[in-house]
């Protein structure tokens, strides 16, 4: 693990409020303030592919090694998915799920 080409993702703390309410039901909320700097995830994508393109997105073990994906590749890929799905007439009026395995996953 120690040759993993990842870095500490620091996550936000986990903490959870439970309000008990009259009738039996409980409400969990987490009050740790979310980051607003990016109104999607792909406009993160998008800036990381500017400012770090080489920094890797993602990375797998394979085989003996690992296989990575850099912001700019997956930039890249994330491209070609919505125009895809744009030229096949998909437009953003209702929210899309995307499923998705790799080969390796179907042994």
């Amino acid at each position: 693990m120690l040759t993993a080409p990842f870095r500490d993702p620091r996550y936000a703390p986990r903490r959870l409020e439970v309000e008990h309410r009259a009738g039996g039901e409980m409400v969990l909320t987490n009050p740790t303030p979310y980051s607003t700097q990016f109104p999607t995830m792909t406009a993160a994508l998008a800036h990381w592919a500017m400012k770090a393109p080489s920094r890797v997105w993602l990375a797998e073990r394979s085989g003996e090694g690992w296989r990575t994906v850099t912001y700019r590749e997956g930039h890249e890929q994330v491209k070609a998915v919505a125009g895809s799905l744009f030229a096949m007439g998909v437009v953003r009026l209702e929210p899309l799920l995307i499923l998705a395995t790799t080969a390796s996953t179907m042994r």
